[in-house]
């Protein structure tokens, strides 16, 4: 039991990490690379599709997706940011850890907004409060739902 807590209390650290350093980023080279990402996926799509985009036409998706990817990336962070800080809060025994994860990511999710505050070219939006948070929603779900899982496994092999 001591490894899980171990691992999974590394895990939230290295997530607050990440999102640490992305939201330290300033506005230029947040977007560039949200746009280096969304021309690869593209590419991919483009590849798979068996179709070419000019130039031109890249530009013209890269805008028109940037909001989605970017909106994406806090949702998926955030999901494994929920995720990691249940099974943490479940692993140490605490009485509704779903409550405890919640809110230590919803506060989180403010702080990294008012911390954007400070970054040049960048803003603090509830918007993305609120997304951060649908995200920790469902990570928690999975989270609950592989610890239900789990422990239905294990009761079953011991009967």
């Amino acid at each position: 039991m001591r490894n899980k807590r171990i691992t999974f209390t590394m895990l939230v650290i290295l997530c607050l990490g990440i999102i640490f350093c992305f939201s330290h980023q300033n506005g230029s080279v947040s977007e560039s690379l949200s746009d280096s990402f969304t021309i690869k996926i593209i590419d991919l799509y483009a590849k798979v599709r068996d179709k070419k985009y000019s130039l031109e036409e890249k530009k013209i998706l890269v805008k028109r997706l940037r909001a989605f990817i970017r909106k994406s990336a806090h949702f998926t962070i955030y999901l494994m940011l929920g995720f990691s800080s249940y099974l943490t809060f479940y692993s140490y025994g605490f009485n509704h850890p779903i409550f405890y994860s919640i809110l230590f990511c919803f506060l989180y999710a403010c702080s990294d907004e008012v911390h954007q505050l400070f970054v040049n070219d960048r803003s603090g939006r509830v918007l993305d409060v609120f997304i951060d948070t649908c995200g920790v929603c469902l990570g928690n779900g999975i989270g609950l739902f592989l610890q239900k899982y789990i422990k239905k496994k294990r009761k079953m092999r011991h009967r």
